[in-house]
């Protein structure tokens, strides 16, 4: 169960980080620090099960192997370039002239859209997982069966609908190509809507790719 927990910490201080133009920038270092510290925490709990991915390959194994891969490049990204563009935690951990380089500033920019679709992949290929873990914590497992199609319905429509809003309010295929954005329609809403808003993208790309491993890959 702890892991459940370390997922879920991950996941709101990474829609947390998103709402970075709503929150004091020092606050904003020091959340990328925590996310940081967490991310370590969640590979090395889960190093194990990485590993057997590798063993009596399949493309399943194979798909969720890359996405991991992928997933950690954009970190690495993310966090080297966060570091680069410090004015409080780091100040003087690298030149001036990485400072002010528009490009590491456009990948920080960028990355963290990238980041966001293959949080939402990962999700999917271990929701049936995870949805599990949620009912049973909260001893809803007996309500949801009797129920399963009004939710499942509900959270499709729900978050396909966020979504959807979500990626195109925020320019989403803008900002992954890097393109200079100073603000879209969603940086205006508040916070907490901007934040629903995010997370009902990455929760559309899980519903997206826990529908075709169920119905495509698993069978």
């Amino acid at each position: 169960m702890k892991n459940f927990w370390l997922d879920v910490i991950l996941i709101v201080l990474f829609v947390a980080e998103m709402c970075f133009q709503m929150l004091p920038k020092i606050l904003h270092e020091i959340l990328g620090v925590a996310m940081a510290a967490a991310i370590i925490l969640h590979v090395a709990w889960n190093w194990r099960r990485f590993t057997s991915k590798l063993k009596k390959l399949t493309r399943r194994k194979i798909f969720s192997a890359a996405i991991i891969f992928a997933t950690a490049i954009c970190t690495a990204i993310i966090l080297a370039s966060g570091v680069c563009m410090s004015n409080y935690l780091f100040p003087d951990a690298v030149s001036g002239e990485l400072r002010r380089n528009m490009t590491i500033h456009q990948l920080h920019v960028s990355a963290p859209y990238w980041l966001m679709i293959l949080i939402g992949v990962h999700i999917g290929l271990h929701l049936r997982e995870l949805r599990q873990r949620l009912l049973n914590f909260f001893g809803a497992e007996n309500f949801y069966r009797r129920n399963e199609k009004f939710f499942d319905i509900a959270a499709i429509l729900s978050f396909s609908a966020i979504g959807v809003f979500g990626l195109i309010a925020n320019r989403v295929a803008d900002r992954i190509l890097m393109k200079h954005i100073f603000a879209t329609p969603a940086t205006d809403l508040p916070a907490a809507i901007f934040a629903l808003m995010i997370f009902g993208v990455i929760m559309f790309f899980a519903l997206i790719t826990s529908f075709v491993d169920e119905n495509f890959v698993r069978n």
